[in-house]
């Protein structure tokens, strides 16, 4: 029995049936007493005669959570959330906005997150005779939850047995619930291993927007992809060095194995700048890569550890560090970093804000994203990537566009890019090469989003996401 239906009751046709009727009627009340809103219907698109269980009423919860923070621009007038019917959860939420709007982030949240494959959400609103839908828009019409053909088709021609429907449901909703996973004892080699690849996959992918690629600079004219292979082999004594720091350091002051670590860190960047003649490829990455190689080698001193273990031992790691950083800069007589110009002007405190709270866009966005991503492995990195990237405040990014206002940008070309498929699409991928296109005539680049990456494979290597 798959787990996620598990104890689930089951309906009848005409139960399913009446079902319909009664939402068409609560969506047509909800409209004719708010005639100037939006009312946004949401269900799960459950297959099969179980519509409802525990474990579906969570994911849903959830989901329903993370939707809001799509819609989160619009403001909230009414909502009616229904847990326990036995033909499914539903919910339904009356918005302040236009229709065409408020559909659209209905799209993109049902194509940019893992949940929201399973989500079925309608717009209604008074006056307005049918619910707009995808294609209106100029979407693709959603894909089915097994293959990469349209849902429609396969649901029409019956191109799947139940039983794989439900394993591919149970598939999302381990991705989407599950925090955590297992890193056995690596081997210090393994570690090293983990981290040159991440470091060479990241250069390695293409089109990727504004980013040094195989076969385009990016918006960086003063590096190529042999400057990151350069960069990424002076590198490797480091993630030897801070493997070694984590394994050996016998102390209780996690802090004290950080700033260890720092010591080899400046001495890294160092190596970096001698290998690519004075660039800057991987300053960041020297940063993360390198607390997260030394985090990895103490928590497997003596046994496997987890994520959620790893992210603890990092926030013990740098406890104080955006306040000894960034909060004392007024005294600083130093030349004043991007990072540390954007927190003075913005508060945004960048890579040393996720560092301290352990990485979690990282561990608890990035990661269970690409656990469930199928196909290719660079198809599956670059809608990781993407993903990252409407999911952070992207400090490269904001310096190279002179605006935090660049960050709602991303997080649209983000929704579009999925709404067309994603990488495994030609529209995707067009899309993708087009936006790539326009960062590098507009300067910018995601370079946050990169390191990001980098942190996400190399766990994924240890963990057996990727092998």
């Amino acid at each position: 029995m798959i787990r996620v239906i598990q104890d689930g009751p089951t309906i009848t046709l005409n139960q399913a049936l009446d079902n319909r009727e009664w939402r068409s009627h609560r969506q047509t009340q909800l409209a004719k007493r708010y005639p100037t809103a939006v009312v946004v219907s949401v269900k799960l698109n459950i297959p099969g005669p179980i519509k409802t269980s525990r474990p579906l009423q969570d994911l849903f919860r959830r989901g329903l959570g993370c939707l809001r923070q799509y819609v989160v621009d619009f403001p909230l007038i009414d909502d009616q959330i229904l847990l326990t019917r036995p033909t499914g959860p539903e919910a339904f939420l009356v918005l302040q906005g236009t229709l065409t709007a408020v559909k659209r982030q209905a799209i993109a949240f049902e194509s940019a997150t893992v949940m929201g494959r399973l989500f079925d959400i309608d717009t209604l609103q008074a006056g307005v005779a049918t619910q707009l839908s995808r294609q209106d828009l100029g979407y693709a019409p959603r894909q089915c939850l097994i293959c990469d053909q349209p849902a429609k088709v396969c649901i029409k021609t019956s191109a799947h047995q139940l039983q794989a429907g439900y394993q591919a449901i149970q598939a999302i909703y381990d991705a989407t619930m599950q925090d955590t996973m297992v890193i056995a004892q690596p081997t210090q080699a393994t570690v090293v291993q983990a981290a040159m690849a991440g470091l060479l996959y990241e250069v390695s992918l293409q089109p990727k927007p504004g980013l040094v690629d195989p076969i385009s600079p990016g918006a960086h004219d003063d590096m190529t992809v042999m400057t990151f292979i350069d960069s990424s082999l002076a590198l490797m004594g480091y993630f030897n060095t801070a493997f070694t720091i984590g394994r050996d350091f016998a102390g209780d002051d996690l802090t004290a194995m950080f700033q260890t670590l720092r010591v080899a860190g400046r001495e890294a960047e160092q190596a970096m700048f001698a290998a690519t003649h004075g660039v800057n490829t991987h300053k960041g990455a020297i940063f993360s890569l390198g607390i997260m190689v030394t985090a990895v080698a103490y928590a497997t001193r003596l046994t496997a550890t987890t994520t959620a273990q790893l992210q603890e031992i990092m926030t013990h790691m740098l406890t104080g560090l955006v306040a000894q950083d960034l909060t004392a800069l007024a005294t600083n007589q130093q030349p004043l970093t991007a990072g540390e110009q954007q927190y003075q002007q913005y508060r945004l405190t960048g890579v040393r804000g996720e560092a301290a709270a352990g990485f979690p866009v990282v561990l608890h966005t990035a990661l269970p994203f690409l656990q469930s991503t199928t196909g290719q492995t660079t198809q599956r990195l670059l809608d990781t990537l993407m993903q990252i990237a409407g999911a952070i405040e992207d400090t490269n990014l904001i310096k190279r566009a002179g605006t935090p206002a660049i960050t709602a940008e991303m997080q649209q070309w983000v929704r579009d890019y999925f709404a067309r498929g994603g990488s495994k699409t030609p529209a995707g991928l067009a899309y993708l090469t087009a936006l790539d296109d326009q960062f590098i005539a507009r300067h910018l680049s995601i370079g946050g989003a990169a390191d990001n990456l980098i942190l996400t494979i190399f766990l994924a290597k240890l963990g057996g996401v990727l092998v």
